[in-house]
């Protein structure tokens, strides 16, 4: 899960600088003329990447369940009930998704806050766009990697306990 935190904490990192600097992006999208779609793109954009991170949690997850069907089979076996199995392997991608988001979050954060205090960014950095930036790439990533992974959990969990026992992963 290591490799789909770095993915949504990189997504998290564009998303956060886009919204820190969007007052900047729009001014300078306006002097070409199209500020609200040049604008409306970058946003765009940078919450694509954010989704890929977070379905390549999903990615992760099915794997991760894939390899635990045995394991899902057992627990089957003993009368444990389907929401509690979920739930517990639910726990893994949230996880990754959170401090993903929270690691790129805090890096986008530090970026920009330097970038501005430097003066690199001659258009300034806006705190509140930082702090937007930083709460939408939380949220979508939770709902994200919860949207995307529990079809495969709830899948795995339903199974019959002889066939997951049988197949062995």
């Amino acid at each position: 899960m290591v490799l789909p935190a770095v993915t949504t904490a990189t997504g998290a990192l564009l998303v956060v600088l886009v919204f820190g600097m969007s007052d900047g992006i729009r001014t300078q999208s306006a002097a070409l003329g199209h500020a609200d779609e040049i604008s409306r793109a970058v946003v765009l954009i940078a919450v694509t990447v954010l989704l890929v991170g977070v379905a390549e949690v999903a990615v992760a997850t099915t794997r991760t369940v894939a390899h635990r069907t045995r394991e899902l089979g057992v627990l089957a076996a003993n009368g444990v009930p389907r929401a509690p199995v979920v739930a517990a392997l639910l726990v893994e991608p949230v996880v990754a998704a959170v401090l993903g988001a929270l690691a790129g979050s805090l890096l986008a954060v530090v970026t920009g806050v330097l970038l501005g205090t430097v003066g690199v960014v001659a258009t300034g950095v806006s705190y509140g766009g930082l702090a937007i930036g930083a709460g939408i790439a939380v949220v979508v990533s939770i709902v994200a990697a919860l949207a995307t992974s529990v079809l495969p959990t709830w899948k795995a969990a339903s199974r019959p306990p002889i066939h997951s026992l049988a197949s062995g992963g």
